[in-house]
C-alpha cells in the first residue's frame, strides 16, 4: 500500500471513528426549550396517521407486491438529539411503527446521511433497540463530497423502487429526507425549526 493510499484509509478510519464518538456524546437538549416529552408527542402526533395509512395500504395489497417504508435514522428512528449516547434509544413511536410495518408485510429500509464508514455500529444500533433492517443505505465519502444529501436520499429511493419495491412511506424530520419523490407519501416529523437537525 502507497502512502498516499495509507494516508487516505486513515483519514476514512479517523472521520467514522469521529462521528461513532459524536453519537455518543451526551444529549444536546440542555440548551432546548423543547423536551423530550413534548418532541416524543409531536412524534407521536405523525406517526399515528401515518400507522394507519401504512396498515391500510398493506391490507389492500392483495397482489403481493413488495411495499416498503423509509426511514430516516437521526431524530427519527433514534433519538439521537434527546437521548444520545451508544447505542441510542429508538424513537418509541417510531419504532412502533416499524414494527407494526414489518409484521403486515412491509419491508423496512433506512436512508440516512451517515457515512458507510459507521455501517456496522449503525446497523448494531437500529438491530439493537428493537428494528428489523431490510436495507441500510448511507453516503460513501465520494457520496458525502459530490452531493447534496437531499439528492442522496432522492437516488437511494429511487434504486429501492428500481428494484421492485413501492414505497408506500416516507418518515424524516428534515424536508432532505422528503424531497424528490419516490414515495407515494411523506410524513414530516417535527425538527423545531433546525433543532434536531
Amino acid at each position: 500500500m502507497n502512502r498516499l493510499t495509507a494516508r487516505g484509509t486513515a483519514v476514512a478510519a479517523l472521520a467514522g471513528l469521529a462521528l461513532t464518538l459524536a453519537a455518543a456524546l451526551p444529549a444536546q437538549a440542555a440548551d432546548s426549550t423543547v423536551t423530550e416529552a413534548q418532541w416524543l408527542s409531536d412524534v407521536a402526533a405523525v406517526t399515528g396517521p401515518a400507522q394507519t395509512y401504512v396498515d391500510s395500504r398493506a391490507a389492500a395489497n392483495t397482489s403481493g407486491a413488495k411495499q416498503a417504508i423509509v426511514l430516516d435514522i437521526d431524530n427519527t428512528s433514534l433519538a439521537s438529539y434527546f437521548e444520545g449516547g451508544y447505542p441510542t434509544p429508538a424513537t418509541a413511536p417510531v419504532l412502533a411503527l416499524a414494527k407494526d410495518a414489518h409484521a403486515k408485510g412491509v419491508s423496512v429500509f433506512f436512508v440516512s446521511a451517515r457515512t458507510n464508514l459507521i455501517d456496522v455500529a449503525t446497523k448494531y444500533n437500529l438491530t439493537n433497540v428493537g428494528y428489523t433492517v431490510d436495507g441500510l443505505y448511507t453516503r460513501t465519502l465520494i457520496d458525502i463530497a459530490s452531493e447534496s444529501v437531499a439528492d442522496f436520499k432522492t437516488s437511494q429511493r429511487k434504486a429501492i423502487e428500481a428494484n421492485g419495491y413501492d414505497i408506500i412511506a416516507n418518515i424524516g424530520n428534515n424536508t432532505t429526507d422528503l424531497t424528490g419523490g419516490y414515495a407515494d407519501t411523506t410524513y414530516k416529523l417535527p425538527d423545531y425549526d433546525g433543532l434536531l437537525d
